[in-house]
């Protein structure tokens, strides 16, 4: 039988209780996780100037906060709905895209919206109305790896979080659609409520794939 001297009986009660306090530590601690967005990145900031300055924009007027970024399916309507609210529905929009064409007219026959205030209503709702058309500005080239980005991470990311998608295209409708520049993206069918929940799920299911972000700049810089 092994007797310890009293000192030493204290100094390996000392260095257990530090190893228990070290491992309830390690068990207690929880799992640092990155601060939720707050401001806009890159991509957004883009797509509000480039569908600003499309529209004539800087009126001098406070601006409508816009919520998300807008696929080319859904800007259409989401630019009418915007001109409807604005107007009180005395105001209807008609655009083409790619080009970002743009006509309105005047529903009523009251003497408002006038002209100058039509003008600033459409331009107000297009800084409200992001279009995110960086699919738009890709080469042939990278088609394949868009494809298989929205079939393998974009669409499985947003299914697991409970949105209600329309089939994937097949890749020949997928590349049918991106000729004629009418873009396919499973974000057409996702609406969120603030800018808070845009943030949240675009940093977790990206719209566009992030490898393919420097191709945009160079055809951009081209």
């Amino acid at each position: 039988m092994m007797i310890l001297r009293s000192g030493a009986r204290r100094r390996e009660a000392a260095v257990g209780v530090v190893l228990l306090l070290l491992l309830a530590g390690c068990a207690s601690a929880p799992g640092v996780s990155p601060a939720p967005r707050t401001t806009p990145n890159a991509a957004e900031r883009v797509a509000v100037e480039r569908t600003t300055r499309a529209f004539e924009a800087e009126t001098g007027d406070a601006r409508i906060p816009w919520v998300q970024l807008w696929t080319s399916a859904q800007f259409e309507t989401a630019m009418q709905g915007c001109v409807g609210r604005e107007s009180l529905g005395e105001l209807s929009v008609q655009l083409g895209l790619p080009e970002l064409s743009l006509s309105y007219h005047i529903v009523g026959s009251d003497s408002w919206p006038d002209e100058a205030s039509a003008a600033r209503i459409v331009a107000r709702c297009a800084g409200a109305t992001p279009l995110d058309d960086r699919v738009l500005r890709l080469e042939r080239r990278d088609w394949d790896a868009l494809y298989s980005y929205e079939l393998t991470t974009l669409r499985p990311c947003l299914l697991a979080r409970g949105y209600s998608l329309t089939r994937m295209l097949s890749r020949g409708e997928f590349e049918r659609r991106l000729r004629a520049q009418h873009p396919w993206s499973p974000y057409d069918a996702v609406t969120v409520p603030t800018r808070f929940a845009w943030y949240a799920l675009s940093d977790a299911c990206p719209p566009f794939p992030p490898r393919l972000e420097s191709a945009v700049s160079a055809a951009a810089a081209g």
